[in-house]
């Protein structure tokens, strides 16, 4: 009788932990809860890559870039991207912005319109689906009820 309830109780550990493998394929759908804004309102902001109201964007690019005014701290926020394409009207990117340099942004990036700026981007751990529209984008501290930065114009649909 014990050898069956171990068994049992390894197999749904192990059942666990291979759903949360699967999970982090992609990117998570959280709704977040309104707060304070997840960055100070001074920091500017802007999209990058793709460059803003682009359309037929390869629905498998690899990387959002974004430029801000003031570098953020690595692995601290992510992207969270909203439109109607998306469950709930919102995703979040699974992996952080990290900081890149000038010489690494990829062919097609818009240049910001502020002197100075930091460039981060997030990889995407998974392609879009096609015509999925992105009305939004904000920078996001998923470990916090703050509410993301909104970066303005930031929009774009993929192919």
């Amino acid at each position: 009788m014990q050898f069956r309830t171990l068994f049992f109780a390894v197999a749904a550990g192990a059942s666990a932990l291979a759903l949360a493998a699967c999970g982090g394929g992609g990117s998570t759908i959280i709704t977040p809860t309104p707060g304070p804004t997840c960055l100070p309102n001074t920091i500017q902001s802007a999209l990058v890559f793709p460059a803003p109201g682009s359309t037929a964007v390869p629905d498998t690019i690899a990387q959002i870039v974004v430029a801000v005014s003031s570098p953020l701290p690595n692995n601290t926020f992510n992207l969270e991207l909203q439109g109607p394409s998306f469950t709930n009207g919102s995703v979040q990117t699974g992996n952080d912005l990290v900081q890149i340099a000038a010489s690494q942004l990829p062919p097609g990036s818009q240049v910001p319109t502020f002197a100075n700026p930091t460039y981060e981007q997030v990889q995407l751990q998974s392609a879009f689906q096609p015509a999925t529209q992105v009305t939004g984008v904000g920078i996001n501290d998923p470990l916090s009820a703050c509410t993301p930065l909104a970066i303005p114009g930031a929009a774009f649909t993929t192919q």
